[in-house]
């Protein structure tokens, strides 16, 4: 039992320090997210940032948009091109 507990507050100790520097690692993905989206419609970087793994809500603070207006983009991306309707069955 010892030996789990002490594995445990290791866990938690490591955990808590990955918290600390989180808000530096966050701010340096920010900004590399505004490199690769420079010169982009708002439309390509919300889609090229979600793919990147940012949340609508990054992403809107980025490009200056709505998290309305991502989800959107992202909608309209995905109805364009994304899936092909499926058929239906025949009966």
């Amino acid at each position: 039992m010892a030996k789990k507990a002490a594995r445990k507050r290791r866990a938690l100790a490591a955990e808590g320090e990955r918290q600390q520097a989180t808000p530096a690692l966050d701010k340096i993905a920010a900004l590399l997210g505004l490199l690769v989206v420079k010169d982009m419609e708002a439309d390509d970087a919300s889609i090229r940032l979600g793919n990147v793994g940012f949340s609508d809500r990054d992403i809107a603070a980025l490009i200056g948009v709505t998290e309305g207006y991502v989800r959107l983009a992202r909608f309209r991306a995905k109805k364009k091109g994304g899936r092909k309707p499926r058929k239906k069955k025949a009966a």
